[in-house]
């Protein structure tokens, strides 16, 4: 298989544009942002929001090759089964009210370091088990505590050595509720995407117990996504990314599963899966039926809000634009534009009828790769309760509010790569240099 390079914009990890700004401010701002029930992405143009509002940051963007090349197919295991201010930035709210801005864009917030690794991908916790779970781009997957550190499972000799500037490697980690099997999202040696699942005893994966749940032949060297989350009812969501290759016309090759959210359920009693059969391609016939929903470059994080069924999903860019989108589930089965949109801004014609717009788009003057949060449902910040918030890679944090997006009192993530929620509904925030942060008030 062939794979050549093209240029994009990474901090270390996450592909976005072959250029960027250096964003400049840290105060706590407003960007108004106006509700768009009803998108209509053919007339809307998205305008970068006022510097006022950017991020700050002191560190160079590093650039990275990051692959294009040939398409080619992407498949699924044999063993699976398909058997049933002056902005114009677009928001489009939920349907369950927000907080009003003025209740939690001047909150004083702190990030309370509570797992000092290094390269975190992903950060779970197990039914039962106090300890988090915290997948490392490098290999080893962690069992963390107050009191110490444990090693549950090394896959650094079967995946791609974490070099500066790559995307690939361990990319996310979660538990399955019906029998606690630890499920991993990894690019093998051949930089393909691999799912894989383990027994685990006494908190340590237990290597005979393996089973291959899903493969993805990836064309190109990044935009992998590589999220995974489980519902209560133990299907599995899987983010995947266009590949990296073809500029993004992959995504609309719907025998492929790239650019995509993903719904399926793991099999209890061996490899592969099961399609559920409330999914939307169910039958197979418009789309592979593993498919939840497509048009997305690289959804890298994306988040369940139980209290509403919505899927928030962090879309990132390409040249100019960052997108947060929603899915609603009545939304199951749409396509979120790319490669015909990026942000609200049209890149190419023959785009789908009835292309889902993104909840807010920006531009290169406030970052250089979105990352996807969650709304707050947890009770230590009760200002936040209903927002949304998401962040960049060079380090904010914002939060969508009834007035539009504000920027959160709190320190910049040293590159930030994620977002957790533990059972509690309390956040946490990934920093591919520091380890894992949790959101707290800050003290008096």
């Amino acid at each position: 298989m062939r794979r050549s390079v093209v240029c994009v914009s990474v901090l270390v990890m996450v592909a976005g544009a072959c250029a960027s700004n250096t964003p400049t401010s840290n105060a706590p701002v407003t960007t108004p942002a106006p509700v768009n029930l009803e998108p209509a992405p053919e007339a809307t143009a998205t305008t970068p929001p006022p510097a006022t509002v950017a991020p700050t940051t002191s560190e160079p963007v590093e650039q990275a090759s990051e692959g294009s090349g040939a398409s080619t197919s992407s498949t699924a295991p044999s063993s699976t089964s398909t058997t049933t201010s002056t902005t114009t930035t677009t928001t489009t709210l939920p349907p369950d009210p927000l907080p009003p801005n003025e209740q939690f864009s001047g909150t004083p917030l702190a990030l309370e370091l509570v797992a000092e690794v290094d390269k975190p991908t992903g950060v779970t916790w197990k039914d039962g088990d106090d300890a988090m779970y915290v997948s490392t781009q490098a290999g080893p997957i962690l069992r963390v505590t107050p009191d110490a550190t444990e090693l549950v499972l090394d896959l650094t000799a079967e995946t791609f050595e974490a070099l500066p500037g790559s995307e690939r490697g361990v990319l996310g980690v979660a538990f399955d509720p019906r029998d606690g099997r630890m499920f991993v999202n990894y690019t093998d040696i051949d930089h393909d995407t691999r799912v894989v699942s383990f027994e685990l005893v006494d908190g340590v994966a237990v290597p005979e117990s393996r089973r291959e749940v899903l493969f993805i032949d990836q064309p190109g060297l990044g935009h992998n996504g590589g999220r995974l989350l489980f519902d209560a009812a133990g299907n599995l969501y899987v983010a995947s990314g266009d590949g990296g290759a073809s500029s993004g016309r992959d995504v609309e090759d719907t025998t492929l599963l790239l650019g995509t959210i993903l719904r399926v359920t793991p099999r209890l009693d061996g490899d592969g899966y099961d399609i559920p059969p409330d999914n939307p391609h169910a039958d197979g016939v418009n789309d592979r039926p593993e498919v939840l929903a497509r048009g997305f470059r690289n959804p890298w994080t994306f988040s369940i809000d139980d209290d509403t069924g919505d899927i928030w999903i962090g879309d990132v860019g390409n040249n100019s634009f960052e997108e947060v989108s929603r899915m609603r589930p009545d939304q199951w089965g749409g396509n979120f534009g790319w490669p015909f949109y990026e942000g609200n801004d049209r890149r190419r014609s023959g785009a789908p009828d009835g292309v889902i717009a993104p909840v807010y788009a920006y531009g290169r003057s406030e970052g250089t790769a979105v990352m996807g949060g969650h709304v707050y449902r947890g009770d230590a910040i009760p200002e936040l309760r209903g927002a949304y918030l998401f962040g960049d890679l060079t380090g904010p944090v914002w939060a969508i509010g009834t007035e539009g997006v504000s920027r959160l009192a709190v320190d910049r993530v040293n590159t930030m790569v994620g977002w957790a929620e533990d059972p509690d509904g309390e956040l946490y925030v990934l920093s591919l240099r520091d380890g894992v942060f949790r959101l707290v008030p800050a003290s008096p």
